[in-house]
């Protein structure tokens, strides 16, 4: 006769009949495959959006690039400096030496220039200079003159001042003309005059229209 108690405790009793080695190996040996078989699709989904994005990267570095490295001429900033010392040279190659607190173009490349209360020198001849001064002037790359504006101070290094509200220095040609009234004194008196005409070569001025001359008398 069979015994059950028997066979029920030889399937209930695991622990002294443990399952195969061989069964166990099988087991995971599946599990990985269908592992494997899971993470596949997510892997190449992956690469095709990197297929698809890297492309689309590089098309807009190289559109920022140009932007950066080649501007419009339109968008190019004007010419702007403080505190600039800065030498124009006349046609025999003379330097004069100026100064001014702001420079400033007046428009992108129109070579005319903004100078806010510029100042400088220009030699003359036997040894002599002139000082300019002025708190607006305008120069002219083109032209290459100096335009001086509201009050125009001119000292000669003998001792001569005199002022105007619109001084024009020509480089070029070594001539300064003041436009407008002038008012000069020196060691003889005192001249007021409709203009003033400066000639750098032979170092020599003249004042133009009605003039008006003060002479001291104890300087005769």
């Amino acid at each position: 006769m069979i015994n059950r108690q028997k066979i029920d405790s030889y399937f209930n009793n695991t622990g002294r009949h443990p399952a195969p080695k061989n069964e166990d190996a099988y087991t995971r040996h599946t599990r990985r495959i269908k592992l494997i078989k899971l993470l596949l699709p997510s892997i190449a989904a992956v690469l095709l959006g990197l297929l698809i994005i890297f492309p689309n990267i590089n098309a807009q570095k190289d559109t920022i690039t140009l932007d950066i490295t080649l501007p419009q001429k339109e968008e190019l900033e004007k010419l702007h400096m403080e505190k600039t010392n800065f030498f124009i040279t006349d046609k025999k190659n003379k330097v004069n030496n100026f100064m001014a607190e702001k420079i400033d173009e007046t428009a992108p490349g129109s070579k005319l220039i903004k100078l806010i209360e510029p100042e400088g020198i220009i030699p003359s001849a036997n040894k002599t200079w002139y000082t300019v001064k002025a708190p607006v002037g305008y120069f002219d790359q083109n032209k290459n003159t100096l335009k001086l504006l509201k009050q125009v101070d001119v000292y000669y290094s003998d001792g001569m001042i005199a002022k105007t509200t619109e001084f024009l220095y020509e480089f070029n040609t070594g001539t300064g003309t003041a436009l407008t009234p002038v008012e000069a004194e020196g060691d003889l008196g005192k001249i007021n005059a409709e203009g003033m005409k400066y000639y750098n070569e032979k170092n020599l001025i003249i004042f133009t229209g009605k003039t008006h001359i003060v002479i001291d008398d104890k300087k005769l």
